[in-house]
């Protein structure tokens, strides 16, 4: 005797190759979300934070990842002035190393060097506060604690590393994928801030 599986809120019960086509094609999907609301730059790490809270909801509910989602998890993240802030900073901090390198100033190569590893703690930071945020979370608390698993959790940090070198490499082959590569990297960062200790 057939049983069927039980019905979970919002999402037909999919089994089988369909289940297995449902979840890279809701991954993608919310990768372009995220990609488009990333675009402004101001608003990227409120985008990631929406898309890791809708790739944690897919994962652990399997509830199905909408458009009209995507853009209540945005606006509630954007009430908060810390996450246009924090990326305006970080824009406007690495555009004037990048003037200052380009002016010829004294010791180049240190600045260069200080400035590519401050920016890639800066995205550290930026995806492991995504990841950890959730609707009601403060990001000043978000951004903190994940500043400080940059270094206690180096295991995890350098598989963000690994992930953004590899999606950058296939930015730079296939520049059609990289509408998607934010979601991805969203969903690296949720997988590291999964299993990391905290």
């Amino acid at each position: 005797m057939q049983t069927t599986a039980p019905r979970v809120a919002g999402r037909e019960p999919r089994t089988g190759l369909m289940r297995h086509l449902e979840l890279p094609a809701e991954v993608l999907f919310i990768g372009v979300l995220v990609s488009i609301a990333s675009l402004p730059l101001v608003t990227s790490l409120a985008a990631a934070g929406a898309g890791a809270t809708l790739l944690r909801e897919m994962t652990e509910t399997e509830r199905t990842p909408t458009v009209r989602r995507f853009g209540a998890l945005l606006v509630e993240s954007l009430r908060q002035p810390t996450a246009l802030l924090a990326p305006t900073a970080a824009v406007a901090v690495a555009g004037l190393d990048l003037l200052a390198l380009a002016a010829g100033v004294p010791g180049g190569r240190v600045v260069g060097v200080l400035t590519a590893l401050a920016l890639i703690f800066v995205v550290l930071v930026g995806l492991r506060s995504a990841a950890r945020w959730r609707p009601g979370t403060a990001w000043r608390a978000a951004l903190s604690g994940a500043a400080e698993s940059v270094a206690r959790d180096w295991k995890g940090s350098l598989m963000l590393v690994g992930a953004v070198v590899v999606l950058g490499v296939v930015a730079f082959e296939v520049p059609a994928f990289t509408v998607i590569l934010p979601g991805l990297l969203v969903l690296a960062a949720v997988a590291v801030e999964g299993r990391s200790p905290k």
